[in-house]
């Protein structure tokens, strides 16, 4: 039993991650498992939109049981989704929420906002730099910040 010592750093990561989503959406500690799904809806609109390569650089920085969330049911083969717009990304958010009580805008928002707190601003940059125009305006009107083009959140 000692060994499973080795995974409560994880969990205890995972806990906060969700605890940040929950607060963001005013959602009780009971209610844990929608913010799990809130968080992995979010992150899969994400992951969804991005090329290959950069799924598995934003993975390489989540904590390791949000990375199983990110990955879960992706593969190397999997084709960038056609999310070309604001709307489509917040339909697939809503798609894969399946929670008519949680608005997929402030989903997306939380889960964007978590990124940006806890992924580095390289990291971010280059996400973003792989979405179109109105994806990249989507995230600043979300969050307030201007990640691209050298514009850092203070």
């Amino acid at each position: 039993m000692t060994h499973a010592h080795a995974f409560d750093h994880h969990v205890d990561v995972a806990k906060r991650w969700l605890a940040e989503i929950s607060e963001q959406l005013d959602l009780r500690e009971s209610d844990s498992p929608r913010a799990l799904r809130a968080l992995r809806a979010g992150l899969h609109a994400i992951r969804d939109r991005l090329p290959p390569h950069e799924v598995l650089d934003l993975a390489a920085q989540l904590p390791v049981m949000i990375r199983g969330f990110f990955v879960e049911g992706w593969s190397l083969r999997t084709s960038v989704h056609q999310i070309r717009d604001p709307a489509a990304m917040i339909a697939h958010v809503q798609h894969e929420l399946q929670d008519r009580h949680l608005d997929p805008v402030d989903v997306l928002r939380s889960v964007i906002q978590l990124l940006v707190e806890h992924v580095t601003v390289g990291e971010i940059e280059d996400v973003l730099a792989t979405l179109p125009g109105s994806l990249r305006e989507l995230w600043h009107d979300l969050t307030g910040h201007a990640l691209v083009d050298g514009n850092v959140p203070g």
